[in-house]
């Protein structure tokens, strides 16, 4: 017998349920997160990411195999309607006091992760990487939670606000699987679904199918329910049920305090809120909003557009002669920042543009999104220097993030509390944090809490250095770029430089110059004198031998004394390193050498003996001596088990077929044995390791009811992985197993 489940229900179709558009202009193109509730006011607020448990093992098809069915499509897709509960989504709990996400993968995509970005009140920002079989929790009201974080616009986010209304009654929430999400509320009652097809196989009644349409689900679950298993009976339990947007809605629309501080706070989750620039904005003939200040909000850092809010409200870009300004946030409310030439004086001056292109103008006595002879469109922020307003366009315009800041003056002060520390202060006296500061011709840079650093630092990607104890930062290949005694490779930008030439100089991994010896670079070996790369013959006279390098200081033979080959194989020490040559001259070649019943491993630092493990390129092997002769087989080291690949490598982690035989390998190359859990599925592998499938049996079983020890059956999958916790047809025949795997 092969334990193959066959197929044999028929297919039951979903059953649709309408969905309602909601304008994003009218602020609600908003989601609301469906969640369970535990407590009554949480004082933490912060996020939890919990597992909820997907005991189907977080697949569509291992629901209808527990369920001891198989439908005519193993695959609905990611369609929610009103039955498909544990078949699309997995329900959240609902309990008083919590707000859940649940997140559920119809396939069993452990990979896959969905984002959701929560704004607390506090300012506090989270973003989760939700997995199937996850919810996140929140349990602060007044958390703004976005289901769309990366929409290319306004309109495309999916917002909700959570208030204290929703979080006490605990019953609505939001399911989300890999395709989309669903509106649900907390509900009761039996699957049809599931129940029907159950109900027809369990119940031995010849009028099954007029039966099912006839009678209501609880009657038919009544008849077969001591024939179900805990697992079966919980996946046709419904707990919750889809609703319409609007039932989640009605709790920020009927709450006005709560809809007054969404408003107010939709930019805080929907931009670059850690960027804001608070200033006046100026037309060349009129100062805009009599001169009180905008904030100036990035919306999404790598692009130029922006979000202006004064006070409670949102300048809006609609067309028409006169500012006008909104509640809420759409893409109305979304502008272009284009930077344009400078004034006459000399002042940054930029272009705000609407979503149709049109700029913000304006002559002497009005402004607005319109075009008029008289308009101009040249904005200024004169409350901002140019240095202030590039500073604050280097975090997040585009073209700029490679750009360094500069202040108009630069203080450095002795730390009060700590005198060998220095904290950089501009012309207001404002500490200068995480930012660029310059200092005449040089540049130093200061921590979060704008302390001027030294030492190595790495900086966006890239290591400087900062000489003590002022913070400098070290430039060129200048004196000051010898640090404990070596000399290290910096750019003209002061970038570290690693692992490439200057000249016939080399900076190893470290960046540090190469002084003197052999290194290995790209596969060719060189050597070096004072920091530059060797040219000449090497006679190394107690060995009788003459090394030979090419024009480009690349070591590329060996001979005797006189210039003649050897013909037979030489290994040369220099630099307290091996160099092994072949019987014609030429260079063994480093790394992994392979033959047709041998791999060998070279290295200058290793030598040509090598024993042990080696990491190379990704892959493990095991050498002795330098050299390996399993391909395609098992080895026996230290005690354990590994199998070699025909290139010589050791199995990788995971499973892997070989010869038709399924094995299991651990994280470092060894096959498993015995019993085995993994990704929550029972596996069996015996004594060479492959996994049993079909029916077996195995000694040393104990089986609590009915009560059993001993030699116990099994049947395994083709997969390896346990028929267990409920009904399954295998050949045909219906068998029941118990939560471990053992056959009833």
């Amino acid at each position: 017998m092969n334990g193959k489940a066959t197929k044999r229900v028929k297919k039951i179709l979903p059953v649709g349920i309408g969905k309602k558009v909601i304008s994003a202009t009218a602020a609600l193109g908003i989601l609301f997160s469906m969640a369970p509730v535990a407590e009554n006011k949480a004082s933490a607020g912060i996020g939890a990411v919990v597992d909820i448990g997907i005991t189907v093992l977080g697949a569509v098809a291992n629901t209808y195999e527990t369920l001891g069915l198989a439908p005519g499509d193993r695959d609905p897709g990611t369609h929610i309607d009103v039955y498909a509960e544990n078949e699309t989504y997995q329900a959240p709990t609902f309990t008083s006091g919590e707000f859940n996400i649940s997140m559920y993968h119809t396939q069993g995509d452990v990979n896959f992760l969905k984002p959701v970005k929560v704004r607390y009140p506090n300012g506090r920002i989270e973003t989760h990487q939700l997995k199937s079989g996850q919810q996140l929790k929140i349990t602060e009201a007044g958390a703004i939670i976005d289901l769309n974080p990366n929409a290319a616009n306004v309109s495309e986010h999916d917002l909700l606000y959570i208030t204290q209304a929703q979080l006490d009654e605990g019953k609505t929430g939001v399911v989300i699987n890999q395709g989309q999400h669903a509106f649900v509320e907390k509900a009761s009652g039996k699957n049809p679904r599931f129940l029907g097809p159950l109900y027809k196989k369990y119940s031995g009644d010849s009028f099954g199918d007029w039966t099912v349409i006839a009678r209501n689900s609880d009657y038919l679950f009544d008849q077969i329910a001591n024939k179900l298993s805990d697992e079966q009976k919980r996946l046709i339990t419904l707990t919750s049920k889809p609703v319409d947007k609007d039932v989640l809605n009605n709790y920020v629309n009927n709450d006005p305090k709560a809809r007054a501080d969404f408003y107010d706070r939709l930019s805080d989750i929907l931009a670059e809120r850690t960027n804001v620039l608070e200033t006046s904005m100026a037309l060349p003939f009129i100062t805009l909003n009599d001169g009180k200040s905008y904030q100036i909000i990035p919306y999404k850092k790598g692009t130029n557009k922006v979000i202006v809010k004064t006070g409670s409200k949102y300048l809006s870009g609609k067309e028409g002669n006169g500012l006008q300004y909104s509640d809420s946030l759409g893409d109305d409310e979304v502008f272009e920042l284009v930077q344009i030439g400078n004034s006459n004086d000399g002042k940054f001056q930029f272009r705000l543009n609407n979503k149709n292109g049109v700029s913000l103008a304006g002559n002497q006595y009005i402004s607005g999104f319109a075009t008029d002879w008289s308009f101009k469109s040249e904005i200024r922020f004169d409350d901002k220097s140019n240095n202030e307003i590039n500073n604050w366009l280097i975090e997040w315009y585009p073209g700029k993030e490679n750009e360094r800041q500069k202040y108009d003056e630069v203080q450095a002060i002795a730390d009060e509390k700590d005198s060998t520390k220095w904290i950089a202060k501009d012309s207001s006296g404002n500490v200068i944090k995480n930012s660029w500061i310059n200092r005449g011709d040089g540049y130093s840079f200061t921590d979060a809490e704008g302390v001027i650093l030294t030492g190595w630092q790495e900086i966006k990607g890239n290591t400087y250095y900062f000489s003590a104890p002022y913070g400098y930062m070290v430039a060129g290949n200048g004196s000051d770029s010898q640090i404990e005694n070596k000399y290290y490779y910096f750019n003209d930008d002061g970038v570290l430089q690693q692992s490439t030439w200057e000249g016939d100089s080399y900076a190893d991994a470290s960046g540090a110059f190469v002084k003197e010896g052999l290194k290995e670079v790209d596969g060719k070996i060189y050597y070096f004198q004072n920091y530059n790369v060797n040219k000449k013959e090497v006679r190394i006279e107690d060995r009788g031998v003459i090394l030979h390098f090419s024009d480009k200081g690349v070591l590329e033979r060996v001979s005797d004394l006189n210039g003649k080959v050897i013909d037979s194989v030489v290994n040369v020490e220099l630099d307290n390193k091996i160099i092994s040559f072949k019987h014609d001259g030429s260079l063994y070649k480093t790394g992994l050498n392979k033959s047709e019943q041998l791999l060998e491993y070279y290295s200058l630092e290793d030598g040509i003996f090598y024993t042990g493990w080696k990491m190379i390129d990704g892959k493990r092997y095991y050498f002795t001596n330098g050299r390996n002769y399993t391909f395609n087989a098992y080895e026996n080291i230290d005690g354990k088990k590994y199998y070699f690949h025909e290139d010589g490598s050791v199995n990788r982690a995971g499973f892997e077929k070989i010869d038709g035989k399924l094995y299991h390998f651990d994280n470092n190359g060894v096959a498993q044995t015995g019993w085995q859990t993994i990704d929550n599925k029972y596996y069996y592998f015996d004594e060479n390791g492959a996994a049993k499938t079909g029916w077996f049996q195995v000694g040393g079983g104990y089986r609590p009811f009915p009560l059993a020890y001993g030699y116990l059956w099994y049947c395994a999958r083709e997969d390896g992985s346990l028929y267990s916790d409920g009904w399954f047809k295998i050949d045909g025949k219906d068998y029941h197993f118990d939560q471990w795997g053992h056959k009833m």
